[in-house]
């Protein structure tokens, strides 16, 4: 390492230093209270990931750390000094080092405001509504016994009757988490469509696809029938967000 490089880092070593005893000798100094925070870089996280954690732009933890390159290269166990905000910190981290390098100085300037908070996870109801692959219709008929409570229990789907052997369609492509035999829906089978959107189909006569299969929009996954409890050819179809029971009809074009 040349000379000059050499003293400049030893300086700038001795800076922090300074700063950190002159702090760590009052008493009634903590972690909290100190201008900055020192993060310990982990595998995959970026300045921009960094920044967003601690409510900083991550242009401020570039400039507090003398970051010349893309945010995607800091490496895993590299020490980064975050200024908090309102901070004076990184301003005299600047000033310092434009006299270190002869620079003009320029006015000091505070810390940016924190970044708003990211917005919150898209669930189903919105991804539906953003007009990701329009869900089909399962099959063609009037609903003869719609969602709701039913002789004080909650009928967790709409039933819709068809002739025996009927094709049953997936309403929207995914993947098919059990195919099989539930007690009292007779043939059943799931398909998880992501995002936490689920349909399930009952009753069938035949399942048509099996578990880890993936399955398009329209196609035939089960024939209708009237296994399990029921006295009728007909499908029992059901719709789960987040694991909760809704009324397809909300989702199903008219």
């Amino acid at each position: 390492m040349p000379f000059f490089r050499r003293f400049a880092f030893l300086s700038v070593l001795s800076f922090f230093f300074s700063v950190l005893a002159v702090l760590s000798f009052s008493p009634a100094v903590s972690a909290n209270s100190l201008p900055w925070v020192e993060h310990s870089v982990r595998s995959g996280e970026s300045v921009a990931f960094i920044a967003g954690r601690y409510g900083v732009s991550p242009r401020t933890i570039e400039r507090a750390n003398e970051l010349s390159v893309r945010e995607d290269d800091v490496l895993p166990g590299e020490k980064l000094l975050v200024p908090r905000k309102d901070s004076d910190l990184l301003a005299t981290m600047a000033e310092y080092r434009a006299r270190q390098r002869g620079e003009t100085l320029v006015p000091l300037i505070r810390i940016e405001e924190p970044l708003p908070p990211p917005p919150p996870p898209k669930k189903a109801e919105a991804d539906l509504a953003d007009g990701i692959e329009p869900l089909i219709r399962p099959l063609e008929g009037r609903v003869t016994s719609p969602f709701g409570k039913r002789g004080g229990r909650l009928h967790d789907g709409i039933d819709i009757p068809a002739r025996p052997g009927t094709p049953i369609l997936a309403v929207r492509s995914g993947r098919v988490i059990f195919s099989g035999v539930i007690r009292g829906f007779g043939n059943t089978v799931t398909i998880d469509h992501g995002n936490g959107f689920v349909t399930r189909y009952s009753h069938n006569s035949t399942n048509l696809v099996k578990k880890g299969a993936w399955v398009r929009r329209g196609q035939p996954v089960a024939k209708v029938g009237k296994t399990g409890r029921t006295n009728c050819h007909h499908l029992h179809f059901s719709v789960l967000v987040n694991g909760k029971p809704v009324n397809p009809e909300k989702y199903l074009p008219k």
